[in-house]
């Protein structure tokens, strides 16, 4: 009777549509919701409550439940101060949603997605992440994931790297939050549909990072089969920070906040502190703010603090060397970008404008040393842009993301796994704001079909072709490990003889030599 009744609260009928949203899996029954044609299971967690003690630690188990639990509304977002979907959060928030076709008895590829937002914001539940299209149009199993963010996800100590002699890592407790959740992936998917040993993970920005991350870690091996890394400065000319630099920003954090010393007291100490208190210490300044123009990428404020580090632990090396070494699992793997990837990053939102060409070449030469600094400016001239603004905007796109995109893929090839290459080029419609291009994160309603839920921009009539095309080539890809077929035009493996890569743009078709000129510069600066 019970079933009968939830599935009337949930407008379903009794008997099999009722009892394919009732899943058991290792900790307890769920009861999902009917969304269209698609199962939605929502908000289920897949590692304890990081709070109290287990703050700054790795996740751990969830408990079991004896009662079957409503899975029926996306778990609550990590805490966070700014978010696309609205601020604040909790603390117990290590949830997963899942988006199930209708229960053919067939398994299903299984598409397991992480967030971007820097590190700093964004949720697996945000409504744009939806994953009830792909689960209906395209016959595969969605799942999204929450993980820690900010200084509760990535603050290093090294009071916490003492607490454990089995787990020598420090600041890294978001990423093993991914891994916590595609364990989980591991153990339960198939309840739902999916094929264990057909897992995509797949993510954008600092999701396409951590996907990147895994793609090269012995601790992911085996928990995904094929990967799609969508603007996530992957190989980037810049190494991650290491624990050393990790911890020694966590200790002045914790010096800020009141918790001096590198001890257990101090460990304690910041697990006593509220997360407004953490995040306000760690969140960087709004634009109008900032000490100097030209953004995140440019400003000499601590960032460390709230980033992955190369601990030797869960972050065995810099991406760029990993990639390059090869002492990695060799799986298909696509990897890009969009057209216009640094314009988000140098709009009002994001960065105090630089304005002329004096605070242009002060900028660089924060970043990239002043050796480099007329090097770059002749490769960018401002005369050859709208404004300075866009100079450097482009500096960014090609430095920071374009360049080692093409980095990663030429590694990953040269050491053996099938590697496909894109440039996504299709401009969205009604933008926030004008003069963007085709800007960093615009093509994630294209990927999810959830045009009117993103507040950036839309697909529109315009971009419903390029919204098919992209949904088509992830979703074979995800079934098979290889983009083609259906009549696509056809995408070939990206290698050092030919270099090709496939533009998703109003016309798709494969391209050579992905922006040589600039790319074979950055590979010579050495900042």
């Amino acid at each position: 009777m019970r079933w009968c009744v939830l599935a009337v609260l949930l407008a379903v009928g009794c008997g099999d549509d009722a009892d394919s949203l009732r899943v058991e899996i290792d900790t307890g029954v769920v009861i999902g919701v009917q969304q269209g044609e698609a199962r939605g299971f929502l908000g289920i967690p897949y590692a304890a409550p990081p709070t109290g003690e287990n703050r700054f630690k790795p996740p751990k188990p969830v408990e079991p439940w004896s009662e079957p639990r409503d899975a029926v509304g996306v778990g609550t977002q990590c805490y966070q101060t700014f978010s696309l979907s609205g601020s604040g959060g909790e603390e117990d928030c290590l949830f997963v949603n899942v988006w199930a076709p209708k229960d053919d008895g067939t398994k299903k590829a299984v598409m397991v997605w992480l967030h971007g937002g820097a590190f700093v914001f964004g949720s697996g539940g945000d409504p744009f992440y939806r994953g009830q299209h792909l689960a209906e149009a395209y016959d595969v199993v969605v799942v999204t994931v929450n993980y820690r963010l900010g200084a509760l996800g990535f603050l290093a100590h090294p009071a916490f790297a003492a607490e454990d002699p089995a787990y020598p890592s420090s600041g890294n407790w978001g990423l093993d939050d991914q891994i916590a959740a595609l364990q989980w992936v591991q153990r339960n998917i198939a309840t739902f549909g999916g094929d264990p040993a057909r897992v995509t993970l797949f993510g954008e920005s600092a999701g396409g990072f951590s996907t990147c991350a895994h793609y090269t870690s012995p601790r992911a091996a085996g928990l995904f089969a094929y990967a799609i890394s969508q603007s996530g400065l992957c190989a980037i000319m810049f190494r991650e920070p290491s624990k050393t630099e990790a911890e020694a920003a966590g200790v002045s954090v914790a010096e800020k906040v009141g918790c001096s010393g590198t001890g257990a007291a101090a460990a304690a100490c910041l697990r006593g502190k509220t997360p407004e208190v953490l995040l306000a210490a760690t969140n960087p300044p709004a634009p109008a703010n900032q000490m100097f123009t030209g953004g995140p990428f440019y400003a000499m404020g601590n960032a460390l603090s709230t980033l992955p580090n190369v601990d030797g632990f869960v972050l065995k090396k810099p991406l760029r060397e990993a990639f390059a070494d090869g002492g990695y699992e060799k799986r298909p793997v696509i990897i890009g970008g969009v057209r216009d990837e640094g314009t988000l990053f140098h709009s009002t939102i994001f960065a105090q404008e630089v304005p002329d060409e004096v605070d242009y070449r002060a900028a660089l030469a924060r970043r990239f040393g002043a050796a480099n600094v007329d090097a770059i400016v002749a490769k960018y001239p401002v005369a050859s842009f709208p404004s300075v603004n866009r100079a450097i905007a482009e500096v960014s796109g090609d430095s920071f993301f374009s360049c080692a995109m093409r980095r990663a893929a030429r590694a990953m090839a040269a050491n053996g796994g099938p590697t496909y290459m894109y440039s996504f080029e299709q401009p969205p419609e009604a933008p926030f704001l004008q003069g963007l291009g085709v800007f960093h994160s615009s093509e994630i309603p294209f990927v999810f079909g959830t045009d009117p839920t993103f507040p950036l921009a839309r697909v529109g009539n315009g971009g419903a072709a390029a919204a098919q095309a992209i949904q088509s080539y992830w979703v074979r890809f995800a079934k098979t490990g290889d983009p083609n077929g259906d009549g696509a035009p056809t995408w070939s493996p990206y290698d050092a003889t030919n270099e090709k890569y496939l533009v998703i743009a109003p016309t798709i078709a494969e391209q050579t030599q992905y922006k040589a000129a600039l790319c074979d510069f950055w590979d010579a600066v050495v900042p």
